[in-house]
């Protein structure tokens, strides 16, 4: 495998290999079908953003889409608990299970947050062609896009 993307994370005082390429994204949208229920997450995401209209008898907890919030926060970990787990695998061969424990772990010792923008960072880096130079000719027999 090519390596594109490799970290070393500490989680309980022992370092931990991440890795992630092509290959391993593939696997995490597959496994999570991240790529068809992305959107779905966002918009929902989106709509618990707007405005609340308040009324006289309106039940705070049903009315601030809390149940909703919590099963998107849900969903979002478990993304990033299969993310991490496909990450580990190839330098630790961790199952799930125990993968899931570390990434639980970490979620108390990084936050949820920082571990989301370390996926996110690793996603990008493996996303990238790294042997770019930058130099790339016109392709001329490329039409415009049109708008």
């Amino acid at each position: 495998m090519k390596e594109f993307s490799k970290e070393i994370i500490n989680i309980g005082g022992v370092d931990y290999t991440l890795f992630l390429n092509r290959k391993g994204i593939v696997a995490w949208e597959n496994i999570t079908k991240a790529a068809r229920n992305k959107s779905q997450l966002q918009e929902t995401l989106e709509n618990l953003n707007q405005d609340i209209d308040i009324k006289d008898g309106d039940n705070p907890f049903e009315i601030a889409k809390v149940d909703e919030v919590l099963s998107a926060e849900d969903e979002a970990i478990e993304y990033y608990a299969k993310l991490y787990w496909i990450m580990l695998y190839e330098e630790h061969k961790l199952d799930y299970s125990k993968a899931k424990e570390l990434f639980e772990q970490a979620i108390k010792e990084y936050g949820l947050e920082a571990l989301g923008d370390l996926a996110f960072q690793m996603v990008e880096d493996a996303n990238v062609n790294k042997n770019n130079n930058g130099e790339l000719k016109k392709l001329a027999a490329l039409r415009p896009k049109k708008n």
